[in-house]
Order: structure tokens, then C-alpha cells, then sequence
């Protein structure tokens, strides 16, 4: 692991500890500030393949249900979107219709307490429900493509940061390109295989952007430690230099 990684890794970990225990402090129905108002675009990202299994694999409905909501109260999520990780994300037909979390509409007084735990509740659902469409139709681990569908979401704030919550093992699958196929111990091997997936294919659009990432290299342990770091260096590579997002391990216990 990079120096740089690490101590990026440090830093996002004391943001999401200070995050719970403000929670902690307050509670779900503790005090807030009734002016107070959600304001944040998120995504949530799903890998329907078979490493998502909840038996041998890195247990994505778990990660779902212990991550998402804890991640849609610390980033102040306003609205949340949902992509799926197929064999073919961009293509999928699978669709789940974005959640307003903090609706202009609502005006009694009661809005972060009931109004916020239902709605975060209704995102929920949403999530679900996008990780089983993900599993049925064309299951596979086109993470890039996966991505790219979040980068189509509606924005309502395209200069702020997006909060792009991706649940996966980043172990991309599809047609064209299989991580597991590809030695990446040195700069030039990483090199190809960044070329390889990058290349005749469009890069998301993603400006202004934060990805943290769930279950990176769980694969039931079938990862040794040295893949591990490859895969690290592999996809800094390309969603820092190449897609030019921000990336945030601090969800990824």
C-alpha cells in the first residue's frame, strides 16, 4: 500500500468515526436545528455478480444494509440514485427511480426526525431492490460501466461534491475485459491492463466526484495480499488519474 494511500485511508477513517459519534450523540430522533436542510446528490452503486454472494463472497447485501444509511446521514444526502454493476452496467434495464430524502414540499416541523427516517427508509428499498435486479439480469462486474450510469443520474448541483457510494470488489468482469487476466506486479503491466479497459471505450463523467468503496478486494479471501495492493495501485490508477475522482476507503471495513 502507497504511502499516500494510507494516509488517506487514516484520515477518511477519523471523518466516518467522527461521523458516528455525532450520531451516537444525538441519536436518529435526537435535536437538530429545524432550519436545517439536506442538500447533497449521492449514488449508490451495486455489483450484482456472483463475488457480491453472501455465502463465498464479499456479502454485498450485508455491506448494503450495514453502509447505506449510516452514508446518506454523514453526507447529508438530499437525493440519492442508483446504478447497477452488470456485465454490461451502461446497458442494463435495470432502473429504480431516484429518492428525495428532504422534499421541498414537507413543511411540518417533524422534518429531521419521522420524515428523514422514512424516506431514508424508501432509499433503502430502492437500493435493494437495484442489487436484485443486478443479480437477475446479466449478472457481472462491470464496475467502470457501473460508474458510468451514475454519472447519467440527474444532478442538481454540478460545481458540488457527488457522493458516489459503490458497493463492490472491484474484480472488473465484463465481455471485453477481465481484471483477473492480467498480472499487474510492475508500472508497465498496470499500464497495459489500464489500457486495455480505458481504451474504445467512453471514461464517466464524473466532475466534482468522491467514490468510497465497499468491499474493494473481498473476495471471500481468495485475494492474497499482494493482488490487494496491485488492485489498489491498479484503480488509482484509473479512477485518479484517468476518470479523475476523488477515493474515499473510509466505508470500506
Amino acid at each position: 500500500m502507497t504511502r499516500a494511500t494510507r494516509a488517506r485511508r487514516v484520515r477518511t477513517a477519523g471523518a466516518v468515526g467522527a461521523a458516528a459519534l455525532l450520531l451516537a450523540a444525538c441519536g436518529p430522533d435526537g435535536p437538530f436545528d429545524e432550519e436545517e436542510r439536506l442538500s447533497a446528490d449521492c449514488a449508490v452503486v451495486l455489483d450484482g455478480s456472483g463475488s457480491g454472494s453472501d455465502k463465498e463472497g464479499f456479502r454485498a447485501q450485508e455491506k448494503l444494509d450495514d453502509t447505506l444509511l449510516p452514508f446518506l446521514a454523514a453526507k447529508k444526502c438530499k437525493y440519492l440514485s442508483f446504478a447497477p454493476i452488470t456485465s454490461a452496467s451502461v446497458a442494463s434495464s435495470c432502473q429504480v427511480k431516484r429518492v428525495d430524502i428532504d422534499p421541498d414540499e414537507y413543511t411540518r416541523s417533524d422534518r429531521g426526525t419521522k420524515l428523514w427516517k422514512t424516506t431514508r427508509a424508501i432509499a433503502k428499498k430502492g437500493a435493494d431492490d437495484m442489487l436484485k435486479c443486478a443479480r437477475e439480469r446479466q449478472p457481472g462486474s462491470d464496475v467502470l460501466g457501473g460508474l458510468e450510469r451514475a454519472a447519467d443520474v440527474p444532478r442538481t448541483k454540478a460545481d458540488s461534491t457527488f457522493h458516489v457510494l459503490v458497493i463492490s470488489d472491484f474484480e472488473q468482469a465484463d465481455p471485453d475485459f477481465k481484471l483477473s487476466r492480467y498480472e499487474l506486479a510492475t508500472d508497465a503491466e498496470r499500464d497495459t491492463a489500464v489500457n486495455a479497459l480505458v481504451s474504445g471505450r467512453g471514461l464517466p463523467d464524473l466532475p466534482h466526484t468522491t467514490v468510497y468503496r465497499v468491499g474493494f478486494a473481498m473476495r471471500g479471501g481468495k485475494t492474497t495480499p499482494e493482488r490487494v495492493e496491485q488492485m489498489e495501485q491498479f484503480w488509482q490508477q484509473v479512477l485518479e488519474e484517468e476518470v479523475k475522482v476523488d477515493v474515499d476507503d473510509g466505508y470500506g471495513a
